[in-house]
């Protein structure tokens, strides 16, 4: 079967937040931006802006093939594309794709954040929701295999930690000092290349995790797993020092 790896990044709608939020209070929208977060912290502890509010604007896909190698990572979005386009092509390119999406985590914010992005712009995608058992199945991997979902039992148990935890649970290469919590300060910056490479390196995190998982599972053997790890570390050293 053909993968397809997923990995988004996003930055808030500020003038969205507002204008839900804060309608006719004379606020601007860095003003209900700020105070939006400090009350999503006082009420909650995190600063994580619900799904609604997020617009992708880099989306990293990763191919792995027959073989489970790791053929490419390619990051698509700004500045070639602006956050329409990006939306249609990725898509246009789903559409087309008949593997499984493997993602971290992303049935809980990526494929969410990109189906919201897709009824903003009015995009038709009948086939993946139309499917009854697939992407948007929760207890199948031939769809959407997401490694979070089925490492904490589909909820069972809470994997604190993130992808950077398991990453350092498995002596992964390659966790970075940017973590999501930055990225809108980075959007903000115009650190459009650092945001690409650090999703790119998730991409590649999330890949290994793969590998490892399937080991555990059986459904790749030592050997293969060994000769897949060590060609993607290879492939990509850029990402992983």
């Amino acid at each position: 079967m053909a993968y397809a790896i997923v990995d988004i990044e996003t930055r808030i709608d500020k003038q969205l937040v507002n204008e839900v939020n804060y309608a006719g209070q004379g606020l601007n929208d860095d003003e209900a931006y700020a105070r939006y977060r400090q009350e999503l912290l006082a009420s909650s502890g995190s600063e994580f802006f619900p799904v609604v509010y997020h617009r992708p604007f880099v989306i990293c896909v990763g191919s792995v093939g027959g073989s489970w190698k790791l053929f490419s990572i390619e990051a698509l979005g700004a500045p070639e594309l602006d956050e329409a386009a990006l939306a249609r092509e990725f898509w246009k390119r789903l559409t087309s794709f008949s593997g499984a999406i493997v993602t971290y985590n992303g049935r809980n914010f990526d494929l969410p954040v990109l189906e919201l992005q897709a009824l903003r712009l009015g995009l038709s995608a009948p086939a993946y929701f139309k499917e009854r058992y697939g992407a948007r199945y929760r207890f199948s991997q031939e769809g959407h295999y997401d490694l979070q979902d089925f490492l904490s039992n589909y909820g069972a148990v809470r994997l604190r930690g993130g992808l950077k935890a398991l990453a350092k649970l498995l002596g992964m290469p390659g966790a970075s000092d940017l973590h999501g919590g930055l990225v809108q300060e980075y959007w903000e910056s115009g650190r459009l290349t650092e945001i690409a490479a650090y999703c790119r390196r998730d991409v590649l995190l999330t890949y290994l995790l793969l590998l490892r998982v399937e080991l555990l599972r059986g459904a790749l053997d030592q050997a293969t797993h060994d000769a897949a790890w060590q060609d993607a570390l290879e492939r990509y050293p850029e990402l992983t020092g």
